[in-house]
């Protein structure tokens, strides 16, 4: 997840010197749909499979593990193969493009139609604000690539108790969806989960979570308009600036026990 390179640091007053330091890896990643090239993400040498089986189900490719025929890794040419059961037209994957604000990507297969289509969320799941800003410290201390570099986002899917599911990757997109391919590859009641994150929660992450069918994203940073509407109208807790001893609940304030 990162290398050792030499670099040359500036302190002051006029001090340079030669260190080691350790800088996070970026690789590109190319996904195929039965046999189609789809796109090339730019990601963390980690979890692969799982980054492409989550990029494609919240892209809408994929709705369950039932679609997945196959995943191939061909680590030579770090290019993910997947076969689906279902025919997917070309239309579908030549249909609109959304410009997003996501790391490691410059454009989504999202449709507009996609944001009014989405299902709400149906979860009488509620969690304790106290044990979500636990969870939240916990999520924290495991991010060790970041405490390392600083180079990268965290993603995690919770209960109310304990973190089941931890990832990292250089863009905040990229450690979602491989949570997302965490659960479609192995499995998982969702319901009552959590999702944390380390970056904004912008409209493409809601998007993410209510495919997933998350009740409850909870992120350290903030939120933009679009996702709290988005949240308010699927029927999804947003939590943003879950720090410390504080957070600000945007939306979902039902299924958060005071």
């Amino acid at each position: 997840m990162f290398e050792i390179l030499k670099i040359k640091r500036f302190k002051t007053p006029i001090q340079i010197s030669e260190i080691d330091d350790k800088i996070v890896s970026e690789v590109p990643l190319t996904i195929t749909l039965n046999g189609e090239e789809l796109v090339t993400l730019l990601c963390s040498p980690a979890h692969l499979k799982e980054l492409a089986v989550g990029y494609l189900t919240a892209e809408g490719f994929i709705d369950s593990s039932g679609d997945v025929n196959s995943v191939l890794f061909d680590e030579k040419a770090n290019i993910i193969r997947v076969n689906t059961r279902k025919e997917i037209s070309e239309a579908v994957i030549n249909k609109k493009r959304i410009i997003t604000s996501g790391c490691g990507r410059g454009q989504s297969f999202y449709h507009w139609s996609d944001f009014e289509n989405c299902r709400k969320i149906e979860s009488d799941f509620k969690a304790n604000a106290n044990a979500i800003l636990s969870l939240m410290l916990e999520f924290q201390k495991k991010s060790l690539v970041f405490m390392e570099t600083g180079g990268v986002h965290s993603a995690a899917l919770s209960d109310d108790k304990s973190i089941i599911a931890f990832f990292e990757d250089i863009g905040r997109h990229n450690a979602v969806d491989k949570i997302v391919g965490e659960i479609i590859l192995h499995g998982g009641e969702i319901k009552d989960k959590i999702l944390l994150l380390s970056g904004r929660i912008s409209s493409e992450i809601v998007i993410k979570a209510v495919r997933l069918g998350v009740p409850i994203i909870v992120s350290r940073s903030a939120p933009t308009t679009m996702a709290v509407r988005l949240a308010e109208k699927l029927n999804i807790s947003l939590i943003g600036f879950a720090r410390g001893t504080r957070m600000n609940i945007y939306s979902g304030s039902q299924r958060i026990i005071i």
